[in-house]
């Protein structure tokens, strides 16, 4: 059949019911056996253990969704409807950006060595026997070499993403460009066929051939957007201890999770809408 930005069938649920029954996996089996380790005497090989099970989950989610990906399905995958109104203020090409990881990251280096407050609450959980000394002072005067590797997984997004950008921005102008050149003379063209023929048009219209390059081109960003996102998680991973990638694991999920809680985001879309009272 030929391709037709008019004849496309919505896949989204397909995909639907598969995001929820891996995200179910995560919250009820996965982030509760990370969570445990953390949270007792576990030796590091089953904390590395637990970290080696979150993280295939993680990249296993992104492999689907290239596998997912085509001219079809690709206006689906770059904005999910199995998304909520929470998550869509984090969401670049599909899925979450990449600049939260290394914020997240981030985020527990300057808390351990910059929050007295912190401080406090990491020794009165110690002391309640809640995490283990080595867990609540993972974060603690982190190592030259994960600083530096830091710094280079940032700068490496820093340039990827707006490519990533720019590529997107490119081929939306070229179809627009395009379509606004032959709409016109596309559709007049199928009317003389359809005029002298008793056969059906088969021929891609100039507007659909644009539509299909700008489709097979958002295909190729949205899967390069997912390998990054899956370059950065991994060196993270890579680059830190097993107690460090674990609490950034469980952050990560974490944050993954907090979106699904329903009372969370019943507050956050009454305050979205507008007050006319």
């Amino acid at each position: 059949m030929p391709f037709s930005i008019f004849s496309r069938k919505k896949p989204s649920r397909k995909f639907t019911s598969f995001y929820s029954d891996w995200s179910k996996t995560l919250t009820e089996s996965h982030l509760p056996l990370l969570r445990q380790s953390l949270s007792s005497a576990a030796s590091a090989a089953v904390i590395s253990t637990n970290v080696d099970l979150v993280l295939r989950h993680l990249v296993s989610y992104y492999e689907a969704l290239d596998l997912a990906a085509d001219s079809n399905t690709i206006p689906y995958l770059l904005f999910p409807t199995w998304r909520n109104s929470l998550e869509s203020p984090f969401l670049f090409l599909g899925d979450i950006h990449p600049y939260l990881l290394t914020n997240l990251l981030r985020s527990f280096i300057d808390r351990e060595n910059q929050d007295s407050d912190y401080e406090d609450l990491k020794l009165d959980l110690v002391n309640q026997q809640q995490q283990p000394l080595k867990i609540a002072t993972a974060w603690k005067d982190p190592s030259d070499e994960l600083v530096t590797r830091i710094d280079q997984i940032e700068c490496t997004m820093r340039l990827m993403v707006p490519v990533l950008m720019d590529r997107v921005r490119k081929t939306q102008r070229g179809f627009v460009s395009r379509v606004s050149e032959n709409w016109f003379l596309g559709y007049q063209g199928a009317k003389r066929k359809k005029t002298t023929t008793t056969n059906p048009v088969t021929a891609i219209s100039p507007v659909d051939l644009a539509a299909k390059e700008e489709m097979e081109e958002l295909v190729s960003v949205f899967v390069d957007a997912n390998r990054l996102r899956k370059s950065v998680i991994t060196e993270i991973v890579g680059a830190t201890n097993e107690h460090q990638a674990a609490l950034f694991l469980e952050g990560l999920c974490q944050f993954l999770v907090g979106f699904k809680d329903q009372l969370l985001l019943q507050d956050f879309e009454l305050v979205a809408l507008p007050n006319h009272g």
